[in-house]
C-alpha cells in the first residue's frame, strides 16, 4: 500500500480509517488475526511533518511512556552523532546527495514483548536546506499499532526531525516524511482511546457495519466486554489480563471525566535520554 498526504497528522488519521474501514476485498487489511488486523508492506508518505498529537487526550498515557519510549529506541551516543550528521547534511557539508542513517536500539526481547524483534528499527536522513531540496526524514518499522502506539511512534519521528532542523534552521513543518513499516496492526481494544477522540465509536453501535467491516466488528466484541464488565461493577483486580485492566482503568476514568492531563507533542523532546 502507498499512500501521499499532506501532513503526518493525515497520515496517522487517513491510516487509521484506512484499516477501521477496511476488507479484504479494498486492501484495506490483509489479516484477521484473535486481537488485531493487519495491514502489510505499507509505505506512507507526508509531504510536511506537521503532527497534531497529545499523549493524554488521544492515547491516554502519561508523559512516563514518552520517556519509555525513548529510552527503548534511542542510544544517546549514537543520536548524537546521527544528529550531528544530519545537521552536517542539511547545512550542505557532506557530499551533495549523500544519506545518513541511525538503528534503533536493540530492545529487550522477552516472552510477550519484542518476541519478534524491534517495532521501530532504523531512521534515514537526507536533504538540504536550500531551496528545492527539502529535508526528508524515514523511518522503518516491522510493526505499529496505528492506533494506539503508532501515535507516538509518529510523535518520535517528528522530535527527531524537529531537532535536526533547529540545527539546521529549517521547521519541523518544511520536512518531508516517509513510513515504511511492513505491518501496520490496529489492535481490538488498546485502539480504544484515540476511537473516542476521533468519534469513531458510534460506528460500534451500528451492527452492519460490524458485519461488512472486521476492524469494527473485532473492536466491538472487545468494547462489549470493557463497556460490560464496568456496568456490570467487574472488579478490575479480577480482570487477569494486564493490558485489559489498564484500558478498562483508564475508561473508568474517562467516562467519570478524570482525564489525564494534556501532554501536547510540542512538550516533548529527546530530553529523557540525557538524565
Amino acid at each position: 500500500m502507498i499512500k501521499n498526504h499532506q501532513t503526518m497528522s493525515e497520515l496517522w488519521h487517513d491510516s487509521v480509517w484506512r484499516m477501521w474501514r477496511g476488507t479484504l476485498d479494498n486492501g484495506g487489511i490483509d489479516f484477521v488475526a484473535s486481537i488485531d488486523t493487519i495491514a502489510y508492506d505499507n509505505l506512507l508518505a507526508a509531504e510536511s511533518m506537521a503532527f497534531d498529537l497529545d499523549l493524554g487526550r488521544d492515547l491516554w498515557l502519561n508523559r512516563q511512556r514518552w520517556t519509555r519510549l525513548v529510552r527503548q529506541y534511542l542510544d544517546p551516543s549514537e543520536t548524537r552523532r546521527f544528529l550531528d550528521r544530519c545537521a552536517d547534511i542539511g547545512l550542505g557539508e557532506g557530499k551533495r546527495g549523500v544519506v545518513t542513517n541511525m538503528f534503533c536500539a536493540n530492545v529487550t526481547r522477552e516472552a510477550k514483548k519484542h518476541r519478534w524483534g524491534n517495532c521501530m528499527m532504523a531512521f534515514v536522513y537526507r536533504g538540504m536546506r536550500r531551496r528545492g531540496d527539502k529535508p526528508t526524514l524515514t523511518m522503518h518499522s516491522r510493526v505499529s499499532y496505528i492506533a494506539y502506539i503508532g501515535g507516538l511512534d509518529l510523535g518520535l519521528a517528528h522530535v527527531l526531525a524537529r531537532e535536526i532542523g533547529r540545527r539546521i534552521e529549517v521547521p519541523v513543518e518544511d520536512f518531508r516524511f516517509r513510513w515504511h513499516i511492513t505491518a501496520l496492526q490496529f489492535h481490538g481494544f488498546k485502539s480504544l482511546p484515540l476511537l473516542y477522540r476521533r468519534e469513531f465509536i458510534t460506528d460500534l453501535e451500528d451492527y452492519t457495519l460490524r458485519k461488512e467491516y472486521p476492524t469494527i466488528n473485532l473492536v466491538g466484541r472487545w468494547w462489549d466486554k470493557v463497556v460490560g464488565d464496568t456496568e456490570n461493577g467487574k472488579p478490575l483486580e479480577e480482570e487477569k489480563y494486564g493490558p485489559l485492566r489498564r484500558v478498562r482503568r483508564r475508561y473508568t476514568e474517562y467516562i467519570n471525566e478524570q482525564f489525564l492531563p494534556n501532554v501536547p507533542l510540542s512538550s516533548l523532546d529527546l530530553s529523557p535520554l540525557y538524565r
